[in-house]
């Protein structure tokens, strides 16, 4: 199945803690925030503070927008420009400090019990040709520039902040991104174990 999802069929909700909103891109299914496997999201952060805690989970996050932010994660601190990720586990006592104001950031969280997770930034404006055999694989187009993806020849246009969630479909999927002036796209993939 392959699902064009535009911004209008986002979620926009609380954040765990109740500190900021999250606006949900994907997830699997779950009742609530404790029992999902997956979940795709963006986040608005307005000022520094801790995040939320998902025991259990694995989660990657992206700085989308914004000057930057020093995440301090356990006992060790990482600094995260435009377009950097980290990845670390849910159960850590993790907090950001805002280098130079708001920033907007891109996050994956999952079960590394139940899924392998491959998250990968696509920046050069030539064609790329990507083959795989993940249970679910997710593009989400954050030029401004549209972002054309072909797929069993289907093609989709992905305006700025629109995604594509493919899964269930054949065991190898090729996925072509056509060239573009400006390309910022990510991949996720995720396998289940």
């Amino acid at each position: 199945m392959i699902r064009h999802l535009v911004t209008t069929d986002y979620k926009q909700m609380l954040w765990k803690n109740g500190a900021g909103h999250t606006v949900e891109l994907a997830r699997s299914n779950g009742a609530s925030l404790d029992t999902f496997d997956w979940r795709i999201s963006m986040a608005d952060v307005k000022s520094s503070g801790e995040f939320s805690r998902f025991n259990g989970m694995q989660r990657i996050l992206t700085v989308l927008q914004g000057p930057g932010i020093r995440l301090d994660i356990d006992d060790s601190s990482v600094h995260l420009k435009t377009l950097q990720s980290a990845q670390f586990s849910g159960d850590s006592q993790t907090s950001c400090a805002l280098t130079d104001g708001p920033i907007r950031d891109f996050n994956l969280i999952y079960d590394p019990g139940q899924l392998h997770a491959r998250l990968q930034w696509y920046l050069e404006p030539s064609t790329t040709e990507i083959f795989s055999s993940a249970d679910l694989v997710f593009i989400f187009n954050h030029s401004m520039a549209p972002l054309d993806i072909e797929v069993e020849q289907q093609v989709f246009q992905l305006k700025q902040q629109e995604s594509l969630k493919i899964e269930h479909a054949t065991l190898l999927k090729k996925i072509v991104m056509k060239a573009g002036h400006l390309r910022q796209a990510c991949l996720v993939e995720l396998t289940k174990k």
